[in-house]
């Protein structure tokens, strides 16, 4: 019995020795799973503090090899800066005006050559219909100068990443942003925080197929034992991850569009909207698409950058109530030990159930609804409620501008379209 006993202890030892090696190298595999997260949200945090203040791509244009995931996001130059001491912004308005009062002056001269009372008298009422929109121009260009110079004066000394950046126009750098640039950090900010809750979904969604994919064993004796998987059970939690990812993406497509018509609106409003306004008033026949143009344009460059500002006031008192998900992620690994003790428990507990239950339902699955939480904030909120809000709103004050003009220009068949 002595000799028997002794072989015993020495497969007790062997067996309790493998058991702590294989403890040791899951509490290793926690610890790396850790700094892998802290590294990858550094590294997110620093490139997108980068992107948002759009450091990359300053007068310039789109890389042609990405150093950073958010570069693929960067629309690269936006133009000139409006109101900058350099007249490349408006050059091409100017042009035009000149250009249309050059014309209507070639058919009042060629009427007077040729005594055409006809000519004269549409040279007449051109010229007239030339005041009016030079007119309408000064408006827009008054109104717009009037709220950048107040965006300047309120945003003065203040320290929010949105509202103190600087101008990134390489004839005006170093300036207060303008209002359209701050709507833009704002998308860039926004795409940066949906990625980072993208991130981190798709990591738990990886701890989490590992439990969902691996065959649990328990028994009394390594003869009889018998094994399960948690599949099923955790198929519905999968689904709903994976669901969250899907339309987080198509939340990350629409910021991606709305940070591309911000920077065509500041590249074109003055350079090609307003232009083919002028030209398109001019004429009787397309006068009124004349109209409704310079009233869309006017909507675009003021009212629709300031709803996003409106839109991110109104993220940051909502914010408040999320849960960070880098930090929810970065807790769960740590508390629960998943990682640490998983391999051990399949060798010491084979009553496994009764080990990952309890855990996983008190901490996973609150992790989880967490962040789905937060997916479902930036989709349904940020990504459908408030864009469609801005988008009502911007059509709404073209609408009441072009009758300020007396004109009647509907824009509700594009709320039908969205």
């Amino acid at each position: 019995m002595t000799g028997t006993d002794g072989r015993m202890d020495k497969k007790a030892t062997v067996f309790l020795a493998a058991v702590l090696l294989v403890a040791l190298a899951g509490a290793a595999l926690a610890d790396s799973f850790t700094d892998m997260l802290n590294t990858q949200n550094q590294t997110i945090q620093v490139q997108g503090n980068a992107f948002v203040q759009a450091a990359k791509t300053a007068g310039g244009t789109i890389p042609k090899t990405f150093t950073s995931v958010f570069e693929a996001f960067d629309p690269g130059f936006c133009g000139h800066d409006m109101f900058s001491a350099d007249p490349a912004w408006v050059e091409a308005t100017l042009i035009a005006l000149l250009a249309l009062g050059f014309a209507i002056a070639l058919v009042y001269l060629l009427g007077q050559l040729m005594q055409m009372p006809g000519l004269l008298a549409l040279a007449k009422d051109e010229a007239v219909q030339m005041l009016y929109t030079i007119l309408r121009v000064v408006f827009i260009f008054g109104v717009l100068f009037a709220a950048q110079t107040w965006f300047t004066v309120r945003t003065n000394g203040v320290t929010d990443p949105v509202y103190s950046i600087t101008s990134t126009d390489p004839l005006n750098q170093g300036a207060p942003p303008a209002i359209i640039d701050s709507a833009m950090a704002f998308c860039r900010s926004l795409i940066v925080e949906m990625i980072t809750n993208y991130s981190n979904l798709v990591m738990y969604n990886m701890v989490i197929h590992t439990v969902y994919s691996s065959t649990m064993w328990f028994g009394i004796t390594w003869r009889t034992m018998y094994s399960f998987n948690l599949g099923p059970v955790l198929k519905p939690l999968i689904d709903i991850v994976g669901m969250a990812l899907q339309y987080l993406g198509l939340g990350l497509g629409e910021w991606m569009f709305h940070l591309l018509v911000l920077c065509m609106i500041k590249k074109w409003t003055w350079t090609l909207f307003i232009p083919i306004s002028i030209f398109l008033r001019a004429l009787p026949q397309t006068r009124t698409a004349g109209e409704a143009l310079f009233a869309i344009t006017f909507a675009l460059a003021l009212i629709y950058p300031f709803m996003f500002l409106a839109t991110y006031e109104t993220h940051k008192l909502m914010s408040a109530n999320l849960v960070d998900s880098s930090q929810a992620l970065q807790s769960f690994v740590q508390k629960s030990g998943i990682l640490a003790v998983a391999g051990s428990m399949l060798l010491i507990v084979f009553l496994a159930a009764g080990v990952f239950f309890p855990f996983f339902v008190g901490a996973g699955l609150n992790v989880a609804m967490e962040m789905v939480k937060s997916s479902v904030y930036y989709v349904v909120i940020l990504s459908l409620l408030l864009p469609f809000i801005n988008i009502f709103v911007t059509l709404t004050a073209a609408r009441e501008f072009a009758k300020f003009f007396n004109v009647d220009v509907s824009f509700m068949s594009f709320i039908k379209v969205i």
